[in-house]
Order: structure tokens, then sequence, then C-alpha cells
């Protein structure tokens, strides 16, 4: 039996591998701060948020809301600012650089 086992198997999983941008997680943790915000929209958001930040090479949340919300604008301000905010946060988190 091998000792290595990728992610998602064996134990349970806390967290996605470092370095790596999870869009769900961020979905997750934007759907924590703002519950009524629809599961569908956060994570759409959330695959958006980054290619936003990759464009932009910096964590900056407000730039990247204010991308979302120019590309989203049906999706409004406060998901818009919420999803930023958790892309940027999971990126320092786990050690993701755009």
């Amino acid at each position: 039996m091998s000792s290595v086992t990728s992610y998602g198997e064996g134990e349970r999983v806390f967290g996605p591998p470092q370095g790596s941008y999870d869009a769900d997680w961020v979905a997750a943790s934007a759907r924590s701060a703002d519950p009524g915000l629809p599961e569908e929209m956060a994570r759409e958001l959330a695959v958006h948020a980054w290619e936003h930040l990759r464009a932009v090479h910096e964590l900056d949340a407000p730039e990247v809301a204010r991308r979302l919300m120019a590309d989203h604008p049906q999706a409004g301000a406060t998901p818009a600012t919420v999803v930023a905010k958790a892309a940027v946060d999971f990126c320092k988190a786990y050690g993701v650089t755009p």
C-alpha cells in the first residue's frame, strides 16, 4: 500500500493543496459571509474572480470586485464584493499567486 495519496483520497480533506485556487472553496467562503448569495452565482463569480486576479497580478479585492461588477452587473455590488474578498482571502491563506 502506498503512503502517498492524491487530493481527496484517504483522510478527510481540510483544505485544497497549497498554491491551488479552488473556486468551490471560494464560493463556499463567500456564501458563509453572505448566506443569501445563491450557490450558482457564488460559483460563477468565484471562477471569474480568478480570471481577474490573474489579469490584475495582485491580490486587490476592490479591483476584482469592480471588474466582477463590470462583467456581471446583474449580480450586484454586494455579491461581487463578497466573492472578491473571499477570493483574495483564499489566495492569501493558501499561498496562491495569481
